[in-house]
C-alpha cells in the first residue's frame, strides 16, 4: 500500500541486521514492487517472483548459489515473502514481469514476521470491526489510506472500489458463495493472494513469528497458516512473543532466531 525499498524508516530494522551477514558470505537483496495504487494484486507478487528468477538467471554475476535463496519479510513484506515461498509450483502466479521464465521462483527457506495469511478472514474481521455505517469505497482512498484504521485494505488491494461497493458488500459476495455473481472475481483474487491456500508438503521450511499484542495483523493469522502448514505435512516453525506488537521488531532474541533459522537452512 505504501513505502518503497529506499525508505529510511523501518527498513533498517531487519535490513541492517541482515546486511551484517555479508561478512559471513551472504548476499542480501532488498526488493521493490508495485504498490496497490500502481497496480492491484497480483502485480506485486509477480514482481517479487521476478526478482527470484532474475537472481537465479544472474547467479554467476552476483556470485550466489541459485539453490540457496531464502526470504524474510515483515507485515505486507511477509505476505509477499509467503506467497513467493509457498506458491512456486503455481505457474499462474508467476506473471511475465522481468522475463527469465525458464527459471523457477522456488526458495530454500522463509521467515515471516506477523504475516497476513488468510485475506478472506481479514475481510470478515474488517467488517466485524466496522465503526459506524459502512460506505462506498473510491479509488482515491488507496492513495490516502494512512494507517488504515478503517481496515479498507482487504477490498482496496484487489481493486474493489466504486459506487455500491463497500467492505460489507464484498463480504456479502463472499458469503453467498455464488461464482455467477459478477463480483465473484474479487473473491477469487482474494483467495489466490492468500498464502494459506498454498500450504503443501512441498513448501520450503517456513518460520512464522508473531507478537501476541499485535493490533494490526491478529496473531490468529499466523496461527491459521501454521496449522495449515502442519496439516499439509510441511516443515513449519512458530515463534510468538506474548508482549510483541506489530513490530517494527519483536525484540533482539526473536529477531536473532529468525536470522539463525535462515542461516541453518541456507
Amino acid at each position: 500500500m505504501w513505502g518503497e525499498y529506499k525508505q529510511s524508516t523501518q527498513k533498517a530494522v531487519y535490513c541492517q541486521d541482515l546486511v551484517r551477514l555479508t561478512q559471513q558470505g551472504y548476499t542480501i537483496v532488498c526488493t521493490d514492487y508495485r504498490l496497490a495504487s500502481q497496480s492491484v494484486f497480483p502485480a506485486c507478487i509477480h514482481d517479487c517472483k521476478a526478482v527470484i528468477r532474475f537472481l537465479k538467471a544472474n547467479a554467476a554475476v552476483f556470485h550466489i548459489d541459485p539453490q540457496r535463496i531464502g526470504v524474510l519479510g515483515n507485515s505486507a513484506g511477509a505476505h509477499l515473502a509467503a506467497m513467493v515461498a509457498l506458491s512456486s509450483d503455481h505457474p499462474e502466479l508467476e506473471g511475465e514481469v522481468g522475463g527469465n521464465l525458464e527459471q523457477s521462483s522456488s526458495l530454500k527457506a522463509a521467515c515471516l514476521f506477523y504475516t497476513p495469511a488468510d485475506l478472506e478472514q481479514s475481510l470478515r474481521d474488517a467488517v466485524a470491526a466496522l465503526n459506524g455505517p459502512d460506505r462506498d469505497l473510491s479509488s482515491t482512498e488507496i492513495e490516502n489510506i494512512g494507517d488504515d484504521r478503517d481496515r479498507f485494505i482487504p477490498a482496496l488491494i484487489v481493486g474493489y472500489t466504486g459506487k455500491g461497493r463497500s467492505l460489507q458488500s464484498l463480504e456479502e459476495v463472499m458469503e453467498r458463495n455464488d461464482p455467477s455473481d459478477p463480483d465473484w472475481r474479487y473473491i477469487e483474487l482474494t483467495r489466490r493472494c492468500s498464502p494459506i491456500h498454498y500450504a503443501s508438503a512441498n513448501n520450503p521450511p517456513v518460520c512464522l513469528l508473531h507478537g501476541g499484542n499485535d493490533r494490526v495483523v491478529p496473531l490468529s493469522q499466523s496461527l491459521r497458516l501454521y496449522q495449515a502448514l502442519i496439516d499439509a505435512g510441511a516443515d513449519a516453525t512458530f515463534v510468538s512473543y506474548s508482549l510483541g506488537g506489530h513490530g517494527p521488531s519483536l525484540g533482539p532474541g526473536v529477531d536473532r532466531f529468525a536470522y539463525q533459522f535462515l542461516m541453518d537452512r541456507l
